[in-house]
């Protein structure tokens, strides 16, 4: 009888294990973390927010957002005050989960110009774009290679005023792409899975780091693991880049201590007009983004950060690329330097210049000459020096003999010309700011009172002769200008204060406040005190300052009709 063959036994299968979820940790204090680090992660967790918002709003599909859909679930991330956890879910869902979280948080719009949705509360005036763009390209964006822009620049109209009358061209380029959108690409393997080798961190994620020589490249270029390198990427919106002007930009990196808070504080450090944007060094770029937190509802809730500004210019050794020139820090939440800082600007904020520009139309007989207004930013000469002096902890007027002396760079025209037009915000000033010692305020006080005494002498001297007044009005502040800046020595100063105070008679502020001005006499001081003799020639409105002003022409033409 045949054998009957056994039956094959079935082995069962084991049951489908679902994919191994991944997750990418960054830790806001974790080793190697530098301050842009934290900035760049602060960044993120903004533009985390900004996804979080548009979804409840509608305006992002669950096929729009990372590791999406979402649904009635979570959002695939987690942000802790010192962490933010990305899940990617399966690990080569890491592309598409990166891809998408690039596209939402770093755009170009339709009209050329980049947004940074993770920087503002709302989409921000086509201005303020155009200006934030402006900074981005000479800071992050500097090299041509990182950036795509347009040959020819492109004009943007901002209204000034808010009433269509007055009218300021802002110029950019408009730009199709830059560097930090294809960031995900660096983060992924060919496979779509997040990468285990080190990532190369260049000038657009960290402007300064750069291959010190092409022989050793291996050994002289920076590198991060991709917990380091992906906040750097954000590091374009945690950070605030403004132009001072087409050659120069301030990079402000605030100090993140809190993602949950800083999610909260940083949109408020935006500006929101064309006037916020304007800045006149890397102190005045930090103390503003400190005064807007200070001044806005939600930073009562929590401590302002502190803000390291940094300059970028050509220098003669590197003209085609801007280097970083200077580093200042603005302590957190120094309420007295922004109390005066704010005194500042409101008495000394940038206002709106007209010139007159002359067209003519056809020759001979035919020609036909019309008159064009020209609407500009003038920004003021003095704000930056008490910005700067104010960051650094110094006596905010401190180095005024230097807007008496110096030239502009620009126009190689006497820098004083200038401040004949901030003379009233400089009156203001000595009026209104709180000064540390009684003495500063009595020697300005003293020095008006004796101007206006021998300008009224030589008043009551000069009766019907207009112009033999002036000119003896403009010698006699000359006269003391050139004596207080060209003091070099403290007994040459003080003879010359003195004389000043013996010309001029009866002097009620010293009679009330001598012992209060002695002590800023003395030699250990006496440089301040010309700072402060000059501030007082500088802000004098008294009788006599119209006649000195009408002398001046040139700075008239320098500066133009201000409103």
């Amino acid at each position: 009888m045949a054998k009957k063959a056994a039956a094959k036994k079935a082995i069962p299968k084991a049951p489908a294990t679902p994919a191994q979820s991944v997750a990418l940790t960054m830790q806001l204090f974790g080793p190697g973390m530098s301050l842009l680090h934290r900035a760049g992660l602060g960044g993120l967790a903004c533009s985390l927010k900004y996804i979080e918002r548009a979804y409840d709003i509608g305006d992002l599909s669950d096929d729009e957002v990372p590791g999406g859909p979402w649904g009635d679930s979570q959002p695939p991330w987690t942000i802790e005050p010192a962490s933010i956890t990305l899940k990617f879910g399966p690990a080569e869902a890491a592309r598409e989960f990166l891809k998408r979280l690039f596209v939402l948080s770093l755009k170009v719009t339709d009209q050329g110009v980049i947004y940074l949705p993770g920087q503002f509360r709302s989409k921000p005036s086509m201005d303020v774009l155009a200006e934030s763009q402006n900074g981005l390209t000479l800071t992050f964006i500097q090299h041509g290679k990182t950036r795509s822009l347009e040959k020819d620049p492109t004009v943007v109209q901002c209204d000034a005023e808010g009433d269509g009358k007055k009218l300021i061209p802002i110029e950019f380029k408009k730009c199709s792409w830059f560097k930090h959108q294809d960031g995900w690409e660096s983060l992924i393997d060919n496979k779509g899975r997040l990468t285990t080798k080190m990532v190369d961190i260049i000038g657009p994620l960290s402007p300064g780091a750069v291959v010190r020589h092409v022989a050793f490249t291996s050994t002289t270029k920076i590198e991060d693991p991709p917990e380091r390198a992906m906040p750097l990427y954000f590091a374009v919106v945690g950070c605030l880049v403004l132009s001072m002007n087409r050659g120069s930009g301030v990079l402000v990196v605030p100090e993140v201590a809190d993602l949950e808070s800083f999610c909260v504080l940083r949109p408020e450090m935006s500006p929101t007009s064309s006037r916020q944007c304007r800045i006149a060094s890397a102190g005045d770029a930090a103390l503003q983004a400190q005064l807007r937190l200070r001044l806005s509802r939600v930073a009562t809730r929590f401590n302002l950060p502190s803000c390291h500004a940094i300059t970028f210019r050509p220098t003669s050794w590197a003209s085609q690329q801007k280097s970083r020139v200077d580093a200042i820090i603005v302590q957190p939440g120094d309420g007295a330097c922004l109390r005066q800082f704010e005194v500042a600007m409101q008495e000394l904020k940038p206002r709106v210049a007209t010139v007159i520009r002359k067209e003519s139309v056809g020759r001979g007989k035919n020609k036909v000459e019309t008159e064009r207004p020209e609407h500009f930013w003038s920004d003021s000469v003095v704000r930056p020096l008490v910005a700067d002096n104010l960051a650094r902890g110094r006596p905010w007027y401190r180095g005024f003999v230097n807007l008496m002396t110096k030239l502009d760079p620009v126009s190689k025209k006497p820098l004083r010309l200038k401040l004949f037009f901030e003379k009233e915000g400089l009156k203001a000033m000595t009026e209104k700011i709180a000064w540390q010692d009684q003495g500063e305020s009595a020697v300005v006080r003293a020095v008006h009172e004796s101007l206006r005494r021998r300008f009224g002498a030589i008043a009551s001297e000069n009766k019907g002769k207009t112009g033999t007044m002036k000119n003896r009005m403009t010698g006699e502040f000359d006269k003391w200008r050139l004596a207080f800046a060209g003091a070099k020595t403290a007994d040459q100063f003080r003879h010359s204060l003195c004389d000043l105070f013996a010309r001029s008679g009866m002097n009620n502020v010293l009679r009330e406040k001598w012992e209060s001005v002695l002590p800023w006499l003395s030699t250990g001081r006496w440089q301040l005190t010309r700072d402060l003799a000059l501030l007082a020639l500088a802000s004098y409105t008294g009788a006599g300052a119209k006649e000195i002003d009408d002398a001046v022409p040139d700075a008239t033409v320098t500066s133009g009709e201000a409103s």
